[in-house]
């Protein structure tokens, strides 16, 4: 049966702040890139742009009277499990064991998102479009992560990204069920505000902070300010797109990360083109064709 006007424009709402999200993250996973290959640890780099994405949050909030006490609380929930809490275990993969191990780990994430909300919500039950797109996807990072994936890694370090995957996957459905709940704005200031501090303190409890010979360059904090900016833009898409989709369709943003990571790699650093990156590609594009189709709905505060 066709889909109503309504509910064509709602599913292209979607995943147009699914791929614009998809788009600033990866183009901040090439930001990262450069400033690891320049010698400063993924710790110092989680931190700074959670805190200038959190006074961008709190300034816009204020300036729009989007702030509300209400939010407070679950928007610092989502700062420590949606936030500071993945990025900092899979900034300390990245750090232990090789990149395709930790890609294909986290690509893991929308598969425990799509079994904890069909527990939660009653309009995102499970179905074999879905399983089918999740597994298309998760092949489509596999062969794009094909030849990085190297030595395995120490057991203990796997289960600890793979720890962080499922909170990161869990957290998404919190993600969804506060955002029906509050304005957008008045969430990601606590969040993004809190991940930056808990990241900061973490950065230094544990001794993780390196920088390049010289110290911090100008435009080390060009880059990290701007790296700033696109997380408070993607963090506002996300919740937005939480507003109006499904977590199925929103989780899929974990999907298109290693694809525009690796497009990226090939635009900015050289990086070779193959054919299990065409492959792969094309199994995800796929993949977002069935999971669109196996999301559909109308989502509410009452789904749950």
């Amino acid at each position: 049966m066709p889909s109503s006007p309504s509910l064509h424009r709602l599913s292209t709402s979607v995943w147009s702040y699914v791929t614009f999200t998809g788009l600033t993250f990866g183009a901040g996973a090439l930001l990262v890139k450069k400033l690891t290959n320049d010698g400063i640890d993924p710790f110092t780099i989680t931190w700074i742009p959670f805190l200038i994405s959190g006074v961008l949050a709190f300034g816009t909030g204020y300036k729009r009277n989007q702030l509300t006490k209400a939010a407070v609380a679950p928007g610092i929930l989502l700062g420590v499990f949606a936030g500071a809490g993945p990025s900092l275990i899979f900034n300390y993969g990245f750090d232990e064991l090789p990149a395709g191990i930790v890609t294909l780990l986290i690509s893991l994430g929308p598969i425990f998102t799509a079994v904890v909300a069909h527990f939660v919500f009653a309009d995102e039950r499970f179905n074999s479009l879905k399983g089918a797109g999740l597994v298309l996807a998760y092949g489509g990072v596999m062969m794009l992560t094909i030849d990085s994936v190297g030595d395995k890694g120490s057991l203990s370090d796997i289960l600890i990204v793979l720890a962080g995957s499922a909170l990161g996957g869990s957290a998404g459905v919190l993600t969804r069920y506060y955002s029906l709940r509050h304005e957008p704005m008045a969430l990601i200031a606590p969040n993004l505000f809190t991940a930056g501090i808990v990241a900061l303190i973490l950065t230094y409890t544990m001794d993780r902070a390196t920088q390049p010979d010289g110290g911090l360059a100008t435009w080390h904090f060009i880059v990290l300010f701007v790296f700033g900016i696109t997380t408070f833009l993607a963090f506002l898409s996300i919740f937005r797109a939480n507003q109006i989709g499904t977590t199925g369709q929103v989780s899929v943003i974990g999907y298109f990360l290693p694809l525009f990571g690796v497009v990226g790699g090939m635009i900015f650093f050289k990086e070779s083109a193959s054919w299990p990156l065409l492959v792969g590609g094309s199994l995800i594009l796929v993949s977002m064709v069935l999971i669109g189709r196996g999301s559909k709905g109308l989502p509410s505060a009452d789904s749950v």
